[in-house]
Order: C-alpha cells, then structure tokens, then sequence
C-alpha cells in the first residue's frame, strides 16, 4: 500500500506573514510609544512652563489678564488651541473642579489649610497622530497633563501673629546658641500671646530647653514648639506644631541721610536731647564728655541708625518721652533704632522708656510704623536687654538672625512688645511682664512667590 505524502509547502508564508504582524506590532509599540512618550514629556513641560507664566502674570497684575499669558506661553510651546483639537486650560484652584470636554479637571496635592484662591491650574489635552498602530486599529492617542502653582501675591501681614517672643532657628546650632534656652530663677509672663520656636532640635539639644525648675515661664496661649521640649515650670505645657518658612516675609529697609547729634540742655545740666539720624561709632552714652552718669536722655521722634552697635551700660535714664508730660504722644514722639552692625545692648543699671513710632503723622514711613528696633539678617550679633526696675520697651523688636537674651534684673521689665530673635534666653533672677498687642506691633507683607506643587 502507497504511503500518502502530506505537502508542507505553504506553511512558512503563515509563519512568515504572522511574523510580520509581531514585527509590525512591536515597531509599532516602540516607535509610536516613544513618540506619546515624547509628547507627554514635552506637554508636562509646557504646562509646568505656562502654569509659571500664568502665575507670574496673576502676581502682576490679578484683575488683569493672566489667563492668556498661560495660553500664550503654551502656543509658544507648540501646544494651541487654533488646530481644533488641542485644549489648553487655565484657572484659579478655586474655579474648580470644573467638567471640560468630559473631563473633570480638579486642584490635588495642596497643602492642608491653603486657600485656592492663591494656585493657579494649567491642563493641556494633546493630540498624537500614530504612525504604525492604525495597522491594528489604534490611529491616535490624548496625552492629559497639569500643573499647579502657587501664586502667592504680596499682601500685608503680622509676623508671627499670636506669638510675643520667636525664635526664628529651623536647625540646631552648635552649643551654646540653643534656639530658645530658659535659665536661672526668672519668672516670665505673657499676657495676650504664647511663644513660637521653630527649631526641629530632638532630644538630647531641645529646641526649647527649660534648664532648671527654679525658673517660670506663663503664657496665655501657650508655646509652640516644633522639635522636642525639656521643661519643668512652663505653665501651659509646651506643644507640637508646624515650622513657619520665615522667608515669606519682606523686611524693612531704613536709611538714615546725615548724621544724628547729642545736644545738653543749656538750663539743664545732665539733660540731653538726641536728634536722629546717623551714629557711625559705637553709641555708649559714658563717651559723652562731661556728663554725669546719671544723666537724662530725651530721644526726638525718627529713625536712628547705628553702624557699630548701640550701648547703654550706666545710669541713664533713656526716653522717648521728650516733653515731659509721662505720657506717649503719637503726633510727635517715637523712635526707630536700626543696628546693622554691632551688638546692642541695654544695661539692668538704667531706667529706659521708649516707644516706637506708632502713626504715619509727620510724614513717617508706614513700613516703619511700630518698628521699635530692627536688626537685620546681615547682622548676627547679639542683643542684651537686662532692664532696670520699671523700664518699658514697647513696640516690635525684629532681629531674625541675632541672639536675643532677656534678662529681668532684680527688678520688673515691662515689654509692650514682640521680639523675634535667631535664638531667644531667658536669664537672671528678675520679673519680665510681655504685653502682646497687635496694634502694637508692626506689620510686614508676603514676598510674591512663585511654588510648584509636585
């Protein structure tokens, strides 16, 4: 019996043909994914790019047009709308989420407690035309992408609203600048605020460190602390809180245009009036010649600039109070120190009541108002405030990158004030009464800024 012969031929154009088709479909997954890759790539970077402009035009100028500064930096990109196709999107955070073309666009990942009102949104929808994938059906793809961000416009603010005393460290410091230290057998009060350190200092270096129980520190609203806190006698006990990126805030600037000048009352021997203006040298009252010790210093209403320090160490007894009459007069009394260089410093043997400018009367500066003494970041000396018994300050004391130390004394200082400080210590054996008023302290404004949410 003749065997039957099967015929393969014909078998290998299958192979063939079906490898073809894996050819087709892998040149297909390579070349047209690179090319949505790309795209997308290119599309993020242009929606990143637009949500800036967008953004930077809104901080300009918010009732003006700002949307349009988007649209047009992504046509710049390549990315326009004119083509039918393309979507280019730009909004507030607060007009959302809104439904555009069947998709919902919506503002994620802002921060807890941030107002939409201040992030601006871009979304671009492109289109990729797809060159081998229409082979199995595939002819084009959308790429979706988004950007957010923050538009912070400038606006006027407090520092550090709710806090008397701040120590503005974010990191820990060698010893022995601790970011808020608490020492010897002072009692501190204060009334109408808490205290703010914004160290993350662990343990065994707190970021606030309350050394012994021998001293005390009262607050009406508490400290705020956010590292770790060694305490004993701090009533209420401190508690967590978030840091406070303290550049968001503009500083002031103060210039000083001719030289300040110390005048002795010809009738009075002893009495002197300072004028304000320029000290290049070091401000110590004991190198005014032929003076008594003891003497009395009546300082005008202005801005008094200090190139190498400020230092009170006798007997004065230091007032803004220049007619006399015990009471602050806002039309023409108040000061401003400024110490860019130098450490200042107020000597427990003096009597000082000073008063910072509180109203825009005569002309001075509003970005000055309630500035009692500034030391700026350039600056990082430090501050001596060991007042005699009675002695007030009142207005804000802004030092952000000195070390501040307070010390009471053997007697009661009165601090109608904040003090902000790099490093803040409470020393000695004395009484410190702080006042916390917001009509009494100064007030600053946001730095714009421009912030990408990732």
């Amino acid at each position: 019996m003749q065997k039957q012969r099967y015929s393969q031929r014909g078998q290998a154009l299958v192979l063939v043909a079906l490898a073809i088709i894996g050819l087709v479909g892998f040149a297909a997954l390579s070349i047209d994914g690179s090319h949505i890759f790309s795209d997308r790539r290119h599309s993020q970077n242009a929606s990143d790019t637009a949500a800036y402009a967008a953004a930077l035009a809104y901080i300009r100028t918010p009732l003006g047009n700002w949307k349009q500064a988007g649209v047009d930096r992504a046509a710049n990109n390549g990315y326009s709308s004119a083509d039918g196709v393309t979507e280019v999107d730009v909004y507030l955070c607060s007009e959302l989420p809104k439904v555009v073309s069947g998709r919902t666009l919506e503002c994620e990942g802002l921060p807890n407690g941030a107002d939409p009102a201040d992030y601006v949104y871009v979304h671009i929808k492109s289109r990729v035309k797809l060159f081998f994938a229409p082979v199995i059906g595939w002819r084009q793809v959308f790429n979706h992408t988004q950007a957010v961000v923050l538009a912070a416009t400038e606006q006027e603010t407090s520092f550090f609203p709710g806090y008397a005393l701040v120590s503005t460290m974010l990191g820990c410091p060698p010893y022995p600048h601790d970011p808020f230290k608490v020492e010897g057998t002072s009692l501190t009060t204060i009334i109408n605020a808490g205290i703010l350190v914004n160290s993350d200092c662990q343990n065994p270096q707190p970021a606030y460190d309350q050394r012994n129980n021998s001293s005390t520190v009262r607050t009406d609203t508490g400290v705020c602390v956010v590292g770790d806190a060694k305490y004993s006698n701090t009533v209420p006990a401190p508690t967590d809180c978030q840091p406070i990126d303290v550049s968001k805030y503009m500083l002031p600037n103060p210039v000083c245009t001719h030289e300040g000048k110390i005048v002795e009352d010809p009738q009075h021997r002893g009495v002197y009036t300072a004028y304000p203006g320029l000290y290049g040298r070091n401000f110590n009252f004991d190198s005014i010649v032929d003076v008594n010790p003891n003497g009395t210093l009546k300082l005008q209403k202005g801005i008094y600039c200090f190139y190498n320090g400020l230092d009170m160490n006798s007997q004065w007894t230091i007032t803004t109070d220049w007619n006399g009459d015990g009471q602050y007069n806002s039309a023409s009394e108040g000061v401003l120190f400024y110490v860019p260089s130098g450490d200042i410093t107020f000597n427990g043997s003096s009597d000082i009541h000073i008063h910072a400018v509180d109203s825009t009367v005569d002309g001075f500066p509003k970005e000055y108002v309630n500035y009692l003494i500034y030391v700026p970041p350039t600056n990082p000396n430090n501050i001596y405030i060991t007042g005699g018994n009675g002695s007030q300050f009142t207005g804000t004391i802004l030092a952000p990158n000195s070390y501040v130390r307070l010390n009471g004394g053997s007697g009661t200082v009165a601090l109608n004030s904040q003090i902000i400080g790099y490093s803040v210590a409470l020393e000695g054996n004395g009484t410190l009464n702080i006042h916390y008023n917001a009509n009494q302290n100064a007030t600053t404004t946001y730095n714009p800024s421009l912030t990408g949410i990732e």
